[in-house]
């Protein structure tokens, strides 16, 4: 994947970043909770949004 995917680093709780779900969907949302525990990863960090969706981050959204 892109050397551009946001290291765990970057992201914190509250955060909003579009994700792609296993089912290749993607969404944006708030972060719930970091469920990767490493730095980086090269499909992207997995999260929880606030929601309950699980997905890999691709980028972090814009604020709105």
């Amino acid at each position: 994947m892109s050397a551009d995917l946001p290291t765990r680093n970057e992201l914190v709780t509250g955060m909003a970043v579009e994700v792609e779900q296993e089912n290749g969907d993607r969404i944006v949302g708030k972060i719930g909770a970091i469920l990767s525990d490493e730095r980086t990863h090269p499909e992207g960090i997995l999260v929880k949004l606030e929601s309950g969706a699980r997905g890999r981050v691709e980028e972090i959204a814009p604020e709105t």
